[in-house]
């Protein structure tokens, strides 16, 4: 073979590997449509209605000293917030069968989420202090019937801080102090 004929097949396999390549890579990118593939969750997810979406929040029992899971579901929305809101208003809801550590009269009156520091922050109304039970045993399960079930539900929350009416109190009933924000503790929820 004369090397004219050498340098011709070495430039057109040099070509046909440098097009195999770009044709590769430009498969591996993702669409420029805005379109991206749904994560696997996403698409499950999308089995409800798109008005909707499914949450799973977990209640006291008086058979079991760990929180069991409930299927519930929510209005969708695109502002975020709005869910949170949904969600605390769900969970401090009389439900049947189920048992909500919470005071009579609660309410939610706002909440902000701070991203710098991946906090909800919630306030209440004052039935939170005026008609709390007392007692550490039923601090506890109030803060982590909160905490754990918004973590739980709610990737990009961290940890949850109280306010009452507006305002920082120092503890709930005297016992475990509530100044500060709350991480969860998932050894309180029954995770199947």
């Amino acid at each position: 073979m004369n090397r004219k004929v050498i340098y011709s097949l070495v430039a057109v396999a040099f070509l046909f590997f440098v097009t195999s390549l770009i044709v590769f890579l430009g498969s591996q990118r993702e669409p420029e449509t805005g379109t991206q593939a749904a994560p696997v969750e996403a698409q499950a997810e999308q089995a409800l209605p798109p008005d909707r979406i499914s949450v799973k929040a977990f209640y006291f029992s008086e058979r079991s000293p760990v929180m069991q899971p409930v299927a519930l579901e929510l209005a969708n929305s695109a502002v975020r917030a709005d869910l949170y809101r949904q969600f605390v208003d769900l969970l401090i809801q009389e439900q049947d069968n189920h048992l909500a550590p919470v005071p009579p009269g609660l309410r939610l009156r706002t909440l902000y989420y701070v991203e710098t520091r991946k906090m909800l922050v919630l306030d209440f109304n004052d039935k939170l202090i005026t008609q709390f039970p007392g007692g550490t045993t039923a601090e506890l399960e109030f803060i982590y019937f909160i905490v754990d079930n918004i973590c739980f539900n709610f990737d990009e929350v961290k940890m949850v801080k109280f306010l009452v009416a507006g305002n920082e109190y120092s503890t709930l009933g005297g016992h475990i102090d509530f100044e500060n924000p709350f991480y969860p503790d998932f050894r309180y929820l029954r995770v199947d």
